[in-house]
C-alpha cells in the first residue's frame, strides 16, 4: 500500500467516496473516514483534507446551511400534519420583507403521552451546536420505570440566559407538565435557570413543584472554589448518602479538613443537593447524566444543518419507541409484573434480607427493629407509614432489604410496596404510542408560516475551519463518588502505608 498523500486526492473526491457513510451515520469519526479512504484508494490523506471532505459530503447529503433554514418550517409543519399532536413554537425576527430565525421549540406527542407513566422527574440540559452557526440545543428528559431515558422536548436557541431558559421551561410546563403538580426538575445551577425557578409563583418551586441540583455540577462548583480532590470526593459522598447519620458523619469529616468547605456546603439548602434530605422528590436520580448521555448520542447532529439536526431527533425517538415497545410486551408475555431494573434491585436486596434479625414492636402496624448482620446497625421499619430509617424506601420508591425482611416475617407480598411507575403496565404505556412515517417531500403540505426563513446572522461563525468540539478538562472530569482510600496503618485518609507519618522507621541491621 502507498502510504503518502496524493495531489489529486482532494476534498471533493473524498466527499464523493464517503457520501454513503455520512448518510448512514452523520456522526462518523474522521479516523473512520480516513481508514475508509486508505482502504479504497490506497492513499493516506491528511486529517484536515478528510475533515473538509466530510463537510462537503454533509452539504451534499443534507443541503447547505442557508437552505436548511428555509426547509425547516416546511419539515416541522409536515411533522405536525402527519404526526398529530406534534408541538412547534417559533421565535423569529421580522424585518420588513425578511424573517430571521431566533428560536424553535418542538416536542412529539408519543413522548408527551409517555411521560405520564414515568417517574415525575424532568432533567434539563443544554449543549453547544458546532456547525456554521452557533447556538444551543436545549433538551428535557424523563426517566421510565426501567431507568431508561425518555426525551421529551427540544429547542434550539441563541444561548443560555434567563430569557431563553424562561422561554423553554414555560413551554415544558405548558405542553408536558400541564396541570400536574409535584414534578421535580433537576438541572445545573446556571443563573438563568435559578432565576426562573425561584421567581414568585414558579411552577418549579414548592408547593407546585420541586427543584433539585444536579449533584455532579454542584460538586464541580464546590471544587472550583476549594480545589481539593479529597474534599470533592467527600462532598459527593455526602450528597449521595441515603442515611442522615452517614451524611452528618461525612460533613463532620469535611469540617475537620476545611471549616470553610463545610460552611460553603451548609450555605446551600440540603434538600437541593443531598439525597438524605431530598424527601424522595428526585426518585434517587442524582445528576443530569441521562440528559448528557442523549447529548452524546446527538453529538454528530450538532455539526449538521438545522433541519437535519431536527430530523435526527425525530428518527432517534422513532427508534427508541420501536425498540422499547416490544421489550415491554415481551416482559408482559413472560408474566413479569415489574421492570428488569426494579426486579434486579429487589433480588439484590432480598439476598441481604435473610441475614437480618428482627425485633417486633407492633405486628399490626408492621413496626420492627431490624438488626443487620453486617455492622450490626439498627433500622426501624414502619409498614403502615411506609418508612425505614435507612431512607432508601422513601428515596427510590421500592422496598429496601429491611422492609423485605419484615415482609418475609409477616408473610406479606412485598410488591404492594413498589411504586406503580416501575410496573410493566406503566412501562408498556410509556412506549405504546406510535410515530407515523413521513412521505416524500413532494407530498408535504405547504407551510404558510414564512416564505423564506433566514439564519440569525449574528450567530454565524467568523472563524473558518473545524470548531472546537471537545471541552477543556475541568473538575467535572474527575470521577465523582470515588472513595479516598484509608491508610492501612493509621486508618486516615489522604495517604497510604508507604507515606504514613506514623509508619515505624526502618531499623538498619
Amino acid at each position: 500500500m502507498i502510504t503518502q498523500d496524493h495531489p489529486n486526492l482532494d476534498a471533493t473526491l473524498i466527499a464523493q467516496e464517503i457520501q454513503h457513510l455520512i448518510k448512514e451515520q452523520p456522526s462518523i469519526s474522521i479516523a473512520t473516514l480516513k481508514a475508509e479512504i486508505i482502504d479504497k484508494l490506497s492513499y493516506t490523506p491528511s486529517y484536515k483534507k478528510v475533515w473538509v471532505g466530510k463537510q462537503k459530503a454533509i452539504e451534499q447529503v443534507f443541503g447547505n446551511w442557508e437552505e436548511s433554514f428555509t426547509i425547516l418550517p416546511k419539515f416541522l409543519y409536515a411533522l405536525q400534519k402527519f404526526n398529530p399532536g406534534t408541538i412547534v413554537e417559533w421565535c423569529v425576527m421580522r424585518k420588513t420583507d425578511q424573517v430571521e430565525f431566533r428560536r424553535v421549540f418542538w416536542a412529539f406527542d408519543p413522548s408527551i403521552k409517555g411521560f405520564k407513566h414515568c417517574r415525575p422527574v424532568i432533567s434539563i440540559d443544554a449543549t453547544h451546536l458546532y456547525g456554521k452557526y452557533k447556538g444551543k440545543m436545549m433538551i428535557a428528559m424523563g426517566v421510565d420505570g426501567n431507568n431508561q431515558i425518555l426525551p421529551l422536548v427540544f429547542a434550539i436557541v441563541e444561548n443560555e440566559s434567563y430569557s431563553s431558559w424562561n422561554w423553554f421551561l414555560s413551554h415544558v410546563k405548558k405542553y408536558v407538565v400541564k396541570d400536574s403538580e409535584g414534578i421535580c426538575l433537576i438541572s445545573d445551577r446556571h443563573a438563568g435557570i435559578l432565576k426562573v425557578v425561584n421567581e414568585q409563583g414558579s411552577p418549579w418551586s414548592e408547593p407546585c413543584g420541586f427543584h433539585r441540583y444536579c449533584l455532579r455540577h454542584f460538586i464541580n462548583n464546590f471544587n472550583d472554589k476549594f480545589r481539593n480532590s479529597q474534599l470533592k470526593a467527600l462532598a459527593y459522598l455526602a450528597g449521595s448518602q441515603n442515611q442522615i447519620r452517614k451524611f452528618n458523619a461525612i460533613m463532620e469529616e469535611i469540617g475537620t479538613i476545611n471549616k470553610q468547605a463545610r460552611k460553603w456546603l451548609e450555605g446551600h439548602a440540603f434538600d437541593k443537593w443531598t439525597l438524605a434530605h431530598d424527601g424522595g422528590k428526585r426518585y434517587g436520580l442524582l445528576t443530569t447524566n441521562l440528559s448528557e448521555i442523549f447529548n452524546s448520542v446527538l453529538k454528530g447532529a450538532r455539526f449538521l444543518p438545522i433541519t437535519a439536526c431536527v430530523q435526527l431527533t425525530f428518527y432517534r425517538l422513532v427508534n427508541y419507541f420501536d425498540v422499547r415497545r416490544p421489550m415491554g410486551l415481551n416482559a408482559q408475555a413472560n408474566g413479569d409484573a415489574y421492570t428488569p431494573h426494579v426486579l434486579a434491585k429487589q433480588a439484590a436486596s432480598m439476598s441481604k434480607a435473610g441475614a437480618h434479625s428482627l425485633r417486633s414492636f407492633n405486628r399490626q402496624k408492621g413496626i420492627f427493629e431490624v438488626i443487620t448482620q453486617k455492622g450490626k446497625n439498627v433500622q426501624v421499619v414502619n409498614l403502615e407509614e411506609k418508612t425505614c430509617t435507612c431512607g432508601k424506601w422513601e428515596i427510590y420508591k421500592y422496598p429496601c432489604s429491611h422492609v423485605l425482611s419484615v415482609c418475609a416475617k409477616l408473610s406479606l407480598n412485598t410488591w404492594q410496596y413498589v411504586h406503580k411507575c416501575y410496573s410493566i403496565v406503566e412501562y408498556c404505556a410509556t412506549w405504546s404510542s406510535e410515530f407515523i412515517p413521513l412521505p416524500h417531500e413532494a407530498y408535504w403540505p405547504h407551510s404558510s408560516f414564512v416564505q423564506k426563513l433566514l439564519p440569525n446572522s449574528d450567530l454565524k461563525r467568523d472563524k473558518k475551519g473545524r470548531p472546537r468540539s471537545t471541552r477543556l478538562r475541568n473538575g467535572m472530569d474527575i470521577k465523582e463518588g470515588k472513595k479516598t482510600n484509608l491508610c492501612g496503618i493509621c486508618r486516615q485518609r489522604g495517604h497510604n502505608r508507604a507515606r504514613c507519618p506514623s509508619k515505624p522507621k526502618r531499623m538498619d541491621a
